[in-house]
């Protein structure tokens, strides 16, 4: 099993693309993933920079968005970025 230790996540700000952003980083200090909140359109994406990602790892990154994230920059709640799913 994967061993949550080899990670751990990071706030990153972006003022060039308007928004927040919860990085994923490896024991290496590489960034291999994150889930960008955008505060101009009020969006939610998440991009991986690696060909491969354990489960649990996803899981660790996805965790911390939903809990640092919300709500975007104008208080509204980052639900919203996902209409009626």
């Amino acid at each position: 099993m994967e061993n949550s230790s080899k990670w751990r996540t990071q706030l990153a700000s972006d003022i060039i693309r308007d928004g927040l952003a919860v990085e994923l980083v490896a024991r290496n200090g590489e960034v291999v993933a994150e889930v960008f909140r955008c505060d101009a359109n009020h969006t939610v994406s998440v991009s991986i920079f690696v060909e491969a990602l354990p489960l649990l790892a996803m899981e660790i990154l996805l965790a911390q968005a939903k809990e640092r994230l919300d709500p975007f920059e104008d208080g509204v709640p980052l639900c919203h970025a996902f209409g009626n799913l």
